[in-house]
């Protein structure tokens, strides 16, 4: 954000405004490739371990598009993650590009393009990562840059319980799943 600020500080705001709001269209899509990227590698993951286990799939087998048998894999986790953002991710959306602090077309197109240069990056090496705790510290970064006290900490302190609370919170609920499922089926 300091280097674009630099490289753009002769530009008349108006102009720097109209330049990125084209430039957001490009940032947003390739946040969006990463975004799908990462997440939907980790859904194939845990699908293909679970068909390992079952018997279903070699331990070997490698997912591509040109394979039949794994192409069902990959075309549902995409469809789960469109149908997820379209569904459920306006929320998410909202929070990130206006409740955290107030984006500027500028500031979305850095948050965006360093957000997706990360998800690249750990893609690429095969890390999982979040892609809301990538494009959240993008966020903070770029807002920081004007004022620090731009950044409404409170709905950032709210975030990052809300990360720290899912990890028991699901582990209860598949606790109790597993429970129901041995009480249901009476398996030990």
């Amino acid at each position: 954000m300091v280097g674009v600020y630099w490289i753009f500080r002769r530009w008349r705001p108006a102009s720097v405004d109209r330049f990125f709001r084209v430039g957001q269209l490009f940032s947003a899509a390739m946040y969006s490739l990463g975004h799908g990227g990462n997440d939907a590698q980790k859904t194939m993951g845990i699908i293909v371990a679970l068909m390992v286990a079952g018997g279903y799939l070699a331990p070997d087998i490698e997912l591509s598009v040109l394979r039949w048998n794994t192409l069902w894999i990959i075309l549902s986790c995409h469809l789960a993650m469109a149908l997820g953002t379209a569904f459920g991710g306006w929320r998410i959306v909202k929070t990130m590009g206006m409740k955290i602090t107030k984006l500027r077309p500028v500031g979305g197109f850095c948050a965006e393009t360093a957000g997706a240069l990360t998800l690249f990056f750990a893609t690429h090496f095969g890390i999982p990562v979040s892609t809301t705790h990538t494009i959240t510290g993008s966020i903070i970064g770029v807002g920081s840059t004007t004022h620090f006290s731009a950044i409404r900490w409170g709905v950032a302190r709210s975030i990052v319980w809300a990360w720290i609370l899912t990890i028991p919170a699901s582990a209860l609920v598949s606790m109790a799943c597993l429970w129901a499922f041995k009480f249901v089926l009476g398996v030990d």
